[in-house]
């Protein structure tokens, strides 16, 4: 086995305190218990598995996937882990815990190798995409996870022009990642990622939404009902949510609909539901419905009725609620 640390100078990020780093790039650590229900996500059905961590800080996700493929009974004959990360300062302890899952891989007879690469993923990953002439050969993941960094990008940074010359429209970074890693993925390779809600709907995220939903399949939804409880220690603000997505064109007939709390063994609430109803297949803006109960799909449907719009009948909405218009 091989643990592979790359690092490139030109990438490298400057040394200042950890939590003033951590809302610089918009990274918040994976919790253990997050980390391993993500893990639980993966259908987990490979003979070889090839996996993207982009993002990887200590390696919390990639660790609880090798957890989890070692302790099956018909686990993988060969696992390959390619990680991100941009914090140099994280790279120890994310090449420790890749020769944990070594040692862990090698007690179960699984063949490892990993690649930790001290690099932004987004630059790493653009020309690959783009198929420039002197890029790495195009990897082929059939599995990633990934709890990319939450930062705005504006329209005219390099980080965004960057992204656009890749065909991604992204107004944040943690779009961007999941757009790069739908493209990275082969045929029927599986997503699991925690995001916040916020590209579910919105005019911002819709060309985001519309290039995901159109190669991705949805196949789980996860729901957090705290803001503050899965992200406790990290003074996290964003609704956040997990998604389990299979590189698909084919839609399926359900999608799972599931919440919790966010607490370390709390209990998860599931439910089937049509895709339809998640994303309606006339909607121009493509939203994603998370309707976590009969009573929010009720209530969905009857507005969905209204002809009307707040504008027509001289009303407005605020966060303070529904004004007349003046």
């Amino acid at each position: 086995m091989t643990v592979a640390i790359k690092h490139h100078e030109s990438e490298r990020v400057p040394v200042m305190a950890g939590e003033e780093k951590q809302h610089r790039l918009g990274q918040f650590p994976t919790p253990d218990a997050i980390a391993d229900f993500m893990a639980s996500l993966f259908h987990a059905r490979w003979r070889e598995l090839d996996l993207l961590d982009a993002g990887a800080g200590e390696g919390a996700l990639t660790r609880a996937v090798i957890t989890r493929l070692c302790g099956l009974r018909h686990k993988p004959a060969r696992i390959t882990v390619t990680a991100y990360e941009l914090d140099e300062t994280l790279i120890p302890s994310l090449r420790a815990r890749l020769r944990d899952c070594r040692d862990e891989c090698e007690r179960s007879g699984v063949r490892f190798s990993a690649s930790a690469l001290n690099e932004d993923f987004i630059a790493a990953a653009v020309p690959i995409v783009r198929g420039d002439f002197f890029a790495p050969p195009r990897p082929h993941f059939n599995a990633a996870l990934v709890n990319p960094p939450y930062r705005k990008i504006h329209s005219d940074s390099p980080t965004r022009l960057l992204l656009r010359s890749a065909g991604i429209e992204a107004s944040n970074l943690y779009a961007g990642f999941v757009a790069l890693i739908a493209k990275l993925l082969a045929d029927q390779g599986e997503l699991v990622a925690i995001t916040p809600r916020s590209f579910c709907n919105g005019p911002y995220f819709k060309p985001f939404r519309s290039g995901f939903l159109e190669t991705m399949s949805l196949r789980r939804l996860h729901v957090f009902e705290s803001r503050s409880v899965a992200f406790s220690r990290d003074d996290v603000l964003q609704e956040n949510i997990i998604v389990h997505a299979v590189k698909d064109p084919a839609k399926p007939e359900r999608v799972t609909i599931s919440s919790s709390s966010g607490a370390p063994g709390g209990p998860v609430a599931a439910r089937k539901v049509p895709y339809g109803q998640v994303v309606s297949p006339g909607d121009p803006h493509q939203f994603i419905h998370l309707a976590q109960s009969g009573t929010e799909d009720t209530a969905r449907a009857i507005m969905g009725r209204l002809s009307g719009s707040l504008p027509a009948l001289g009303l407005s909405a605020s966060s303070t609620g529904v004004h007349r218009s003046m």
